[in-house]
């Protein structure tokens, strides 16, 4: 069983981590609990709530002692795999790592469910859990007192988006910048960073960075963060999201891969056009615009910004050990 939640474990699905450690935790508070259930209306004797225990216990307690190695996810029930009633080989997945991984969580609950071992079932998890390697950023305390110099926020943006990492650095990067843009604004701005290449997915997403007034609901600024190639189609994409938020303006902000055959001025004027106001700015221009008018700020909030982000962003393992090493750098 300990071969079946290693891998469990290190697969890139992260919330078959979760479904994994909420059903362990289940098992060993009640022997009578069956962790193969995800909802208390599953046809199982034994079902339970398995989001609300997830949500209220095991991401508090992830966050807090486990320094987010699951995936640091603040609702991972939401994504599909949770979504059914309860586990089963029925529930639709992809074929490959996901339906082997489905299978094996599968078959670790129901061998838990036959030996009735739940606590030492429990034990086994987190003990492969904290093998894992830490997904929060730390950095030097004895230069967090230390206020970041302008030129040291400009080669910090520098060095973070030397890797692309899918486009994840770049969304970063953008989140960071607005929240500066906040403190120069008396940190009144909300600063929303999402999945890279999956803005839209809920309705609270407009773009890759979205920047609310203090009321958390109203747009200021909708942000696209580009890292790649981009066509005019991607352009029309972006800009018919925020219309349909009610925006009538974005930032377009393209990294050192990014960039479109067409021209932007071009596409600009025509957007003027059609009432809709849209910039396009390079990431290391944005980066020293903003800088150069930045509140001072030290490297522990520095530090948070990012660890935030990443988290709200679900950021790929890769991009997180690329974030510490930079950081180890800066």
């Amino acid at each position: 069983m300990e071969t079946m939640i290693e891998q469990i474990i290190g697969h890139t699905h992260r919330t078959y981590r979760y479904i994994l450690l909420t059903g362990m935790l289940a098992k060993a508070v009640n022997p009578d609990t069956d962790p193969l259930a995800l909802q208390a209306g599953a046809p199982l004797a034994g079902a339970f709530d398995a989001r609300t225990l997830c949500h209220a216990v095991v991401v508090p307690f992830e966050q807090a002692a486990l320094e987010k190695r699951l995936g640091g996810s603040n609702e991972p029930f939401l994504n599909k795999p949770a979504r059914y009633t309860h586990l089963s080989v029925d529930n639709a997945v992809r074929r490959g790592r996901d339906r082997q991984t489905l299978e094996r969580l599968i078959a670790v609950f129901e061998r838990v469910n036959a030996e009735d071992n739940g606590k030492d079932a429990l034990i086994a998890v987190l003990a492969r859990i904290l093998k894992l390697e830490s997904r929060v950023i730390t950095f030097d305390e004895t230069r967090f007192d230390a206020v970041v110099s302008k030129r040291a926020l400009e080669q910090l943006c520098d060095r973070l988006l030397a890797r692309s990492c899918e486009g994840e650095s770049l969304a970063l990067v953008a989140a960071l910048l607005f929240e500066l843009v906040s403190r120069s604004q008396g940190g009144t701005l909300k600063v929303a960073s999402h999945p890279a290449n999956q803005s839209g997915a809920s309705s609270n997403e407009v773009s890759d960075v979205d920047v609310f007034e203090a009321d958390g609901k109203t747009l200021r600024y909708c942000c696209e963060a580009k890292d790649k190639s981009f066509t005019r189609a991607a352009v029309d994409h972006a800009v018919t999201k925020v219309r349909k938020k009610g925006g009538s303006t974005m930032l377009f902000v393209y990294g050192p891969n990014g960039g479109a055959q067409e021209s932007l001025p071009a596409i600009v004027q025509d957007y003027e056009t059609k009432g809709f106001d849209l910039t396009f700015v390079s990431a290391r221009d944005f980066a020293a615009g903003v800088i150069a008018l930045a509140p001072p700020i030290a490297w522990a909030e520095v530090t948070q910004i990012l660890n935030q982000h990443l988290g709200l962003m679900r950021a790929k393992d890769d991009t997180v050990q690329h974030v510490k090493q930079v950081l180890a750098d800066a």
